[in-house]
């Protein structure tokens, strides 16, 4: 098993790619902390699979420094450590063109790139002091490519591309820091555009289908794991070559 005896903590895990995510790391031998801000039943049946000897749910938005300090203090008094820390969580909030409200464009950023700079300046010093760890920011093709309609998210994800670069440099050479970067997922984030709209992205991807958050989960194991022991500031894009457009 590829994470035997190791401690995750994953940010928005209790659904679309944080769930198939922590079920696949308990599967690799993680012990889970499982994070949700609103969706307490999906995060607990996460627990239940995987089971309660290998799994702590915490409730915490991610975007808030207290509640950050507090769903890392739980982990570590459950597990001892973090050895491994994705940062998944986030949301595209609307209105999000170019007329957005400075407010709504204030919460998007936070969820989606302030989120993760707490995490990480958290959990750091954790690794440090245990010899290393891995961190895998989970970013979009859309943060290099822009979209309209989505321009703070856009934004967002942009900053967490460079912030995966600049944390890599920091954090080396113990720690190793990458990003995914997918473009469509079947989540319930992306079935709320609607079908008409998924259909589109489907007609537009070489592969002709949006992927299943299990298809992320692997890509996100391969760089939390040895597997990727020589990469680090790296993005690894799980688009079914989206961006080739």
């Amino acid at each position: 098993m590829k994470l035997q005896g190791k401690i995750a903590i994953i940010t928005g895990s209790a659904k679309g790619i944080g769930r198939a995510t922590a079920l696949l790391f308990a599967k690799e031998g993680a012990s889970v902390v499982i994070n949700y801000r609103k969706s307490k039943e999906q995060a607990e049946e996460v627990a239940r699979t995987i089971g309660s000897a290998n799994s702590l749910v915490v409730e915490a938005d991610v975007s808030r420094e207290e509640d950050v300090k507090r769903l890392v203090k739980q982990c570590v008094a459950r597990f001892g450590t973090v050895d491994i820390l994705v940062n998944n969580a986030g949301e595209i909030l609307r209105p999000g063109d170019w007329q957005s409200d400075t407010e709504t464009w204030q919460k998007t950023i936070d969820e989606n790139l302030t989120s993760a700079w707490l995490m990480i300046r958290e959990v750091a010093p954790i690794m440090k002091r245990k010899g290393g760890g891995s961190i895998v920011n989970i970013v979009s093709v859309y943060g290099y490519l822009g979209g309209a309609a989505v321009l703070a998210y856009t934004s967002a994800k942009g900053g967490l591309i460079t912030l995966t670069k600049s944390f890599a440099k920091e954090l080396a050479p113990h720690i190793r820091v990458n990003a995914v970067a997918p473009s469509n997922v079947m989540t319930d984030m992306a079935k709320g555009a609607g079908d008409k709209l998924i259909e589109i992205f489907r007609r537009q991807t070489p592969l002709e289908r949006i992927a299943e958050p299990e298809e992320l989960a692997r890509p996100i194991l391969f760089l939390a794991s040895d597997d990727a022991s020589y990469i680090t500031g790296g993005m690894l894009v799980v688009d079914g070559g989206y961006s080739l457009k």
